[in-house]
């Protein structure tokens, strides 16, 4: 049976609050099992379905990471399989997706399908990956996709999985958020619309501990009002924390991150994806 679209938004619709003093108090601990969905793609969709961005990344992260075509890779919070899919047009033919959002997982499926393309895609937790031990040769994490976990500890155990699955001198590459950047530049409040009939407004603040940027973001239909009102909180990590972070997961960074800056289809509000830093590190034994 198809569900219409608008029968789709009316399950977004969820009870909005007034003004709150505290941001950070009503991010769910698991936010990012929540949120990764259809009004996501739109919410974000400026950068998250940018073909042109896509492109642009990665011819960066080959410059950074020159691969085989044959290299045996997996895209970590894949999402939609934006990445995964443009390196598969590429000509790379051994590419794996993990993401835990169901419904991210069947648009990259249906994407690779109507495509074409051979990539395979499953569902699974960044800290324990499906994966068999020293099975990869080159992971990803890629479009901002790392910090979003309650606690450092397990940013850091993402990582050592990461470890885990890779072959002896495996390569890793991350993309994240350039922390410095969004301390010194983040907007407090700002409002873009993602389409002729919704828009939305954001929140931000530094958390009490100052490691973590909180953003409220609600989204309002010109008709029937407000539809979605979430939180959520991403980690902060500058150059030095990161290569820290990495050196302790048992990597070796190999030179310093390079500085990418992403544009916007709708030219409005880009949030942490505005300027991030790319690291590429290796595997140490042990």
């Amino acid at each position: 049976m198809t569900i219409s679209l608008q029968s789709r938004r009316k399950k977004l619709r969820a009870p909005a609050s007034g003004p709150l003093a505290d941001l950070e108090a009503r991010v769910s601990p698991v936010w990012w099992d929540e949120i990764f969905d259809e009004l996501y793609l739109k919410t974000d969709g400026d950068v998250v379905e940018n073909a042109e961005l896509t492109r642009s990344e990665i011819d960066l992260f080959l410059e950074l990471l020159p691969l085989p075509k044959n290299a045996k890779i997996v895209d970590v919070c894949c999402g939609q399989g934006r990445h995964a899919l443009e390196l598969a047009r590429r000509g790379f033919a051994n590419l794996v997706g993990i993401d835990r959002s169901a419904f991210l997982l069947q648009q990259a499926r249906l994407r690779a399908q109507a495509a074409g393309l051979a990539v395979q895609f499953h569902a699974g937790d960044a800290r324990a990956l499906p994966l068999a031990g020293e099975s990869v040769e080159v992971a990803l994490v890629l479009g901002n996709s790392f910090g979003y976990f309650e606690h450092a500890s397990d940013d850091e155990a993402m990582l050592r999985d990461i470890h885990r699955v890779l072959r002896t001198s495996g390569k890793l590459l991350l993309d994240v958020s350039d922390g410095n950047h969004v301390r010194q530049r983040f907007e407090p409040r700002s409002w873009e619309w993602i389409a002729e009939d919704m828009f939305t407004c954001r929140e931000r603040a530094l958390s009490a501990a100052g490691d973590q940027l909180i953003t409220r973001e609600m989204t309002t239909h010109v008709e029937r009002g407000v539809i979605a009102d979430r939180f959520y909180a991403e980690r902060l990590y500058d150059g030095v924390k990161m290569n820290a972070l990495l050196t302790r997961s048992g990597f070796s960074v190999l030179e310093s991150p390079a500085q990418f800056a992403s544009i916007s289809t709708r030219n409005q509000d880009l949030g942490m994806m505005a300027q991030r830093l790319v690291f590429v590190a290796q595997k140490l034994p042990g």
